[in-house]
């Protein structure tokens, strides 16, 4: 470990950030050997790291921070996104107050701590490994603490942020809570300490195995990337809450106490398809109640009305064909109006829509086609539809829960 740190510290200054300036981002065997003249094994290999870290860094968290950062593929596949960074920081602020310290627990390359900073607020990052901990002192310049995220927690915060390690040792994204590392028992005890807080966690996970507080989950451009658990001041007055966060700053929540409606209705003259944070968060109810519109089925995602309505957590199609899969009687359908290059939407796994949208193009003109295929009451179901353009909408009911951001 010793060894470890002293080979990333070294890509910290003056000689290893021109390393990282000059690396090719796919070294060919002769570069690596060139680079071996001067540096060592393990300085190429983190060197490399780096270069790459920055480029995917850049698409993810602030082009600034992303551009002098010092981290590994790992570091920047953990961080959270400076979309979701941001939104998260601005909770704190609203709620503590500017200036007000908060400890970034197993706070990794510094991600969340960057949108603490720019909220006004005084991070204070631990983590249980020293090259994290460097790597977020160096990325950062807030103080840090190398030392369980639990035990080396600072007293005199006003609150904290936890992330939990979210991989198995097999290397795979768990569900299950008593899996993280720390887990709920330590969760117990930090609450115990600092009342409020919030708790980073898989989108996927059982909010239903959490401790008491207010779960939201969080999408962004590309799906669900995370959950997170707030507890104590932070908490809001609901159970659950459902946020879909745009790329343009833009921000639109809708929160309600949980439940799953069972209702099914046929398809209408339009369907919708639902963000996917608010079936995880068990909100489909809620948005049916603020739209007035119809769920086609439990677990679809899929809601219809006679008249689409505008509201970011929605994408609309109009329909023109409903019938069973199968691929030929699609094919034939969509002939007959005019399709050409198509869109195939699935959900599950119940089709290969790579495979199906090469299959199902035609010499038509038409290709705004989508075919949505949905196992609708335990049968393969396909829809012909034309996606709406939002100027066509009709803001039938105002947005509720929509905020700017």
């Amino acid at each position: 470990m010793i060894e470890e740190l002293q080979t990333w510290k070294w890509v910290g200054t003056d000689a290893g950030e021109a390393a990282i300036r000059t690396m090719p981002l796919s070294p060919t065997t002769a570069q690596i050997v060139a680079m071996r003249r001067t540096m060592s094994a393990e300085q190429v290999r983190a060197t490399s790291d780096t270069a790459r870290a920055r480029v995917k860094g850049a698409k993810k968290l602030d082009a600034r921070f992303a551009a002098r950062m010092i981290s590994d593929i790992a570091g920047i596949e953990m961080a959270s996104s400076a979309i979701s960074s941001v939104y998260k920081a601005k909770r704190f602020a609203a709620v503590l107050g500017e200036g007000s310290r908060v400890a970034d627990l197993c706070c990794g390359i510094g991600g969340d701590s960057w949108g603490l900073g720019q909220a006004g607020l005084k991070p204070v990052g631990v983590d249980s490994s020293a090259v994290r901990a460097w790597m977020y002192g160096h990325n950062t310049g807030h103080e840090v603490i190398c030392g369980d995220a639990i035990d080396e927690c600072p007293t005199d915060i006003a609150g904290f942020h936890l992330d939990p390690a979210r991989r198995t040792d097999l290397g795979t994204r768990t569900l299950e809570v008593e899996d993280f590392e720390p887990g709920p028992k330590a969760w117990e005890r930090l609450i115990e300490k600092h009342p409020t807080g919030a708790i980073k966690l898989n989108p996927g996970v059982n909010a239903y195995d959490l401790p008491a507080g207010e779960v939201e989950i969080l999408s962004e451009v590309g799906g669900l990337t995370q959950a997170m658990l707030w507890v104590g001041k932070l908490a809001g007055e609901c159970e659950r809450r459902a946020t879909k966060l745009g790329i343009d700053g833009s921000v639109c929540s809708i929160a309600g106490d949980a439940w799953r409606p069972d209702e099914s209705n046929e398809i209408g003259a339009f369907l919708g398809t639902l963000d996917p944070c608010l079936e995880r968060a068990d909100l489909v109810g809620e948005f049916l109640e603020l739209t007035h519109t119809k769920l086609v089925h439990p677990g679809t995602g899929m809601v219809t009305a006679d008249e689409p309505v505008e509201h970011p957590m929605v994408r609309w199609h109009t329909v023109h064909d409903v019938l069973k899969w199968n691929r030929k009687k699609v094919k034939a359908a969509l002939r007959g109006l005019d399709g050409g290059i198509v869109e195939v939407r699935t959900r599950g796994g119940v089709i290969n829509p790579d495979v199906e949208q090469k299959a199902l193009r035609c010499k038509g003109s038409n290709n705004r086609m989508t075919v949505l295929v949905y196992r609708i009451d335990k049968k393969l179901t396909a829809v012909l539809a034309e996606r709406v353009q939002r100027k066509t909408l009709h803001e039938t009911n105002p947005v509720q829960g929509e905020e700017g951001g």
